[in-house]
């Protein structure tokens, strides 16, 4: 690897760090200030997210987004209606994974949607805001991730044009 890769590779593990500290931080906060029983949800977005660019980051943040949107739909519509056992969750991801497959989205929509699933169909049953928290802090976490990422592209362009 060239010097000047390395030295790249470095600083985007640098600025990766910092986002997902400084965004875990405030997506926590924001998710608990609006209300959140589960604002560790926000920061998993925000982790989850990082990305080494900044089209990655919004890419992989859109993609989390409709996923746990339709994630939450799926359960939300079917899992009240049924008794929480392996078997209806399995049912559950399939009928999630092949709406997700009819919708033409990609894997990684696919298995936003497939945990979504699980942890709704799990947690929802012990604390009835976790569908609504977990559609919310998904929401708070993925917009941290943007715009910390966006506010570093900006920083490293603007650096790389005025050094």
């Amino acid at each position: 690897m060239k010097d000047s890769q390395h030295e790249d590779t470095k600083a985007n593990d640098t600025v990766i760090i910092w986002n997902m500290a400084i965004g875990s931080a405030l997506a926590w906060e924001i998710a608990k200030l609006l209300g959140s029983k589960h604002p560790y949800l926000a920061p998993l977005s925000v982790i989850l997210c990082q990305q080494t660019t900044f089209n990655q980051t919004v890419q992989l943040s859109l993609r989390r987004a409709v996923g746990t949107i339709l994630g939450i739909l799926l359960t939300v519509l079917i899992a009240t209606h049924i008794q929480l056992n392996g078997w209806f969750l399995g049912l559950l991801l399939l009928l999630g994974s092949y709406c997700t497959k009819w919708l033409n989205l990609d894997m990684k929509v696919l298995h936003q949607v497939a945990l979504t699933i699980l942890f709704v169909f799990v947690f929802e049953e012990h604390s009835k805001s976790y569908a609504l928290d977990r559609m919310r802090d998904t929401s708070i976490g993925v917009i941290v991730a943007v715009v910390l990422q966006f506010i570093w592209f900006r920083f490293i362009t603007w650096k790389k044009r005025n050094p």
